[in-house]
């Protein structure tokens, strides 16, 4: 017994799954785009003014590390064993001021990690890092 037409083979393709399968990833991909477009809220600090009065940049404390262990104070050599004391009389009176880190791009981490608790031990409790050298 035979229902429905001809009983010959039909060559049609049948597009309803297709059709489902398609919707479906179009629900899931109108759901998913707007969470993938979602961003984070940066407050970027405001630029510098480029003319400084000296005075400022003369107060500025930056502490660098050199490749070959050098510390440097602003711009005079320290050795490793006079730096806490050296960092004490500067930080004297002063707790809160802003200290700056210039490391060499050669010096390991582990060197960088010591030499920034060092710091802190010595009395530097605000420690901002310069990712670029001052003045180019």
């Amino acid at each position: 017994m035979q229902v429905g037409g001809s009983g010959s083979l039909q060559s049609n393709i049948n597009v309803t799954p297709f059709v489902d399968i398609v919707l479906v990833l179009l629900i899931i991909f109108m759901v998913i785009t707007p969470v993938v477009q979602m961003g984070y809220l940066v407050r970027v600090p405001p630029k510098a003014p480029a003319n400084l009065p000296p005075s400022a940049i003369q107060d500025q404390i930056i502490l660098r590390l050199m490749p070959d262990n050098r510390i440097l104070i602003n711009k005079e050599d320290v050795p490793e064993a006079a730096f806490p004391q050296r960092v004490r009389e500067i930080m004297h009176g002063n707790p809160s001021k802003m200290v700056f880190f210039a490391g060499s791009r050669d010096v390991d981490y582990e060197a960088t990690i010591r030499f920034l608790d060092m710091a802190r031990a010595a009395g530097c409790k605000n420690i901002g890092i310069i990712v670029e050298e001052p003045g180019q």
